[in-house]
């Protein structure tokens, strides 16, 4: 059952912004495109306070205001922001670290020698210790811009931590490929494996296949998930979390006839058990 959250001293309106969960109990949302043109602002939420408060973060040195960037939060403190659309059009490669738990939070640019080539809808996801994972987007090559699935790793335990392809620049991985995408969602499960679902899709691909990727492997390659069911309509934009670590859930969207959508969905993840369930259908076994 949906219920209202009223809340306290919210931020102003925007869309193209980043939400991200920092140590269980908090929410971070980061930029974004307001009623006066592009943000660069940080506003925390404490889910845990009666009433739930929004409370800016005023932190040093922030990058240059943007949208349709993406952001991962790591060891339950540190934001990242990385990439997105600058107010002139340009799309930025920069990768930037916010660590909330300080008294005078300071941004803190990741400068590396070599920096995947400028993007927006991509995603950025955590996995193993302390290393992420860029994935997709619309990408920058040269003078022209396409939809993108190339996937590149950092590990943030170096002491000067750089940008590497998953594999050869410019190749894609092996096996059950996925195509070129943006404005999809990638999420990260136990085990260190990222779940990679819909998004607007280069080809004709389905945008609702589901893929696995276990970047950890000595040759990753991508699985193709087959899952039973009634999977959420074609869409992209949408968001979706991980409840519980075994719970996926799926919300909103748009597609070129729905133009917005309301739907959740619900996908088990556990193996013995996996089902999947929608607003708008029963609860089916997906094995």
């Amino acid at each position: 059952e949906w219920k209202s959250v009223l809340v306290s001293s919210p931020p102003p309106g925007r869309w193209g912004h980043t939400l991200s969960c920092v140590d269980g109990s908090h929410l971070v949302v980061f930029g974004g495109y307001g009623s006066h043109g592009l943000l660069n602002d940080v506003f925390l939420l404490d889910l845990d306070a009666d009433p739930p408060t929004w409370r800016e973060v005023s932190g040093l040195a922030p990058p240059i205001p943007r949208s349709w960037h993406s952001s991962c939060t790591l060891d339950g403190t540190k934001l990242i922001v990385s990439g997105g659309c600058a107010d002139s059009g340009a799309l930025l490669n920069d990768t930037f670290l916010l660590d909330l738990s300080m008294d005078i939070p300071t941004w803190r640019e990741i400068r590396v020698p070599w920096s995947p080539p400028s993007r927006l809808g991509h995603t950025l996801t955590v996995y193993g210790d302390r290393k992420i994972l860029m994935f997709g987007g619309l990408a920058e090559y040269g003078s022209r811009r396409f939809r993108s699935n190339d996937a590149y790793t950092m590990n943030l335990s170096e002491n000067e931590p750089c940008w590497r392809p998953l594999v050869g620049y410019g190749t894609s991985l092996p096996g059950g490929v996925a195509a070129p995408r943006l404005d999809h969602v990638a999420i990260s499960l136990p085990g260190g494996q990222i779940l990679i679902f819909g998004g607007s899709v280069a080809g004709i691909d389905s945008a609702s296949q589901l893929y696995l990727l276990d970047p950890t492997e000595e040759k990753p390659a991508w699985r193709v998930l087959n899952v039973k069911g009634s999977s959420p309509q074609f869409a992209w934009g949408h968001t979706t979390c991980v409840v519980g670590g075994t719970r996926l859930v799926v919300f909103g969207g748009q597609t070129g006839e729905e133009w917005m959508l309301n739907e959740a969905h619900e996908l088990l993840l556990a193996n013995s058990s996996t089902k999947i369930k929608s607003s708008r259908h029963g609860e089916k076994r997906l094995f």
